[in-house]
């Protein structure tokens, strides 16, 4: 089996500045030598957003060709795709291995790998589109953080408040299944527990996400088409969905960034974590990553290498090459 390695939207800039300053290294090479060694290089729908934002149109393009060159030629799922596959597999505790190359649903999946086999085959989201969107998905941060001397997580009750208003006294039967779920629970252990809750309720309840097609498609096929309802089956049918897995990862990003000032990066920093447990190696320049390593007592958070440690051979060139 190949192996796996993934790579954040951080530690594909350090990339693209290495290899732009040394003529010696070859991004075309270098792909081709990752896959004569079972590894696959893997960006994310959520990586090629943030590229799509690049304000320096020169830049913006430069990139794209850069990471067609380098990386897999099929994108890792999406972060939705991820997490719609845990909840259908019934939430275990070791999720068994599965090809994590993205279906054609995935959003960006198809085009990517076009690009990746035909270079005159480039692809662009409509600015307007791309920017409105990633404004609305600001309401992310919004919703889950208040503005007071910076940015702070609100607090447990307040989310809960929140939620009320919108989903009614049905809320406060499911939060009490969760928090149940402990022997004397903590006030930190129901903030966290809240944090999930919302996150799951925002993302794959009300489809507020990247990849909006995966999440209306799962509800779809089981019938289920109002946020309440979807909450209260996650609830009854997926309650370890809350504690552990890609939607607990994505929450333990926020909380662990809710300890300095909130960023607008959070949201896709949270979706970029989901992919820590699936990766074999999950590579970054971002020091919220190296933070979150050290500070989540979970084995998988090894694998978070930061690309400073990362080691640059120059590569042999033949004389037929040369």
């Amino acid at each position: 089996m190949r192996e796996s390695y993934y790579f954040e939207t951080s530690a594909v800039n350090f990339l693209y500045d290495v290899f732009s300053k040394d003529e010696k290294f070859s991004s075309i090479k270098t792909k081709k030598l990752q896959i004569s060694k079972g590894r696959k290089w893997y960006l994310s729908s959520a990586t090629l957003w943030e590229i799509f934002k690049t304000k320096d149109e020169k830049k913006r393009h430069e990139l794209f060709d850069f990471c067609r060159c380098l990386f897999y030629d099929h994108l890792i799922k999406s972060p939705e795709e991820i997490i719609i596959n845990f909840v259908k597999s019934g939430c275990p505790s070791v999720e068994k291995s599965y090809n994590l190359d993205s279906s054609d649903l995935g959003l960006f999946a198809k085009e990517w790998r076009n690009a990746c086999k035909d270079i005159r085959f480039v692809f662009q989201p409509d600015e307007k589109q791309i920017n409105d969107r990633t404004n609305a998905l600001q309401f992310f941060g919004k919703y889950l953080y208040k503005k007071q001397k910076g940015y702070e997580l609100k607090g447990c009750q307040e989310l809960i408040d929140q939620s009320y208003h919108l989903l009614g006294i049905r809320l406060e039967s499911l939060l009490k299944k969760l928090f149940n779920e402990f022997d004397n629970i903590t006030e930190e252990e129901k903030q966290f527990t809240s944090v999930v809750f919302h996150v799951a309720l925002i993302t794959i309840c009300y489809g507020i996400t990247l990849d909006q097609q995966i999440i209306e498609s799962y509800w779809n096929s089981i019938g289920i088409s109002k946020p309440i309802s979807r909450i209260e089956c996650l609830v009854e049918n997926s309650i370890s969905l809350f504690f552990r897995g890609p939607i607990a990862n994505i929450a333990k990003m926020m909380v662990l960034q809710s300890n300095g000032k909130y960023g607008r990066g959070v949201f896709f920093d949270s979706l970029h974590s989901a992919y820590i447990t699936y990766s074999d190696l999950y590579f970054t320049a971002d020091n919220h990553f190296i933070n979150f390593k050290n500070e989540i007592a979970d084995p998988n958070m090894l694998k978070i290498v930061h690309t400073k440690d990362m080691v640059f051979e120059t590569p042999v060139i033949s004389a037929r090459e040369s």
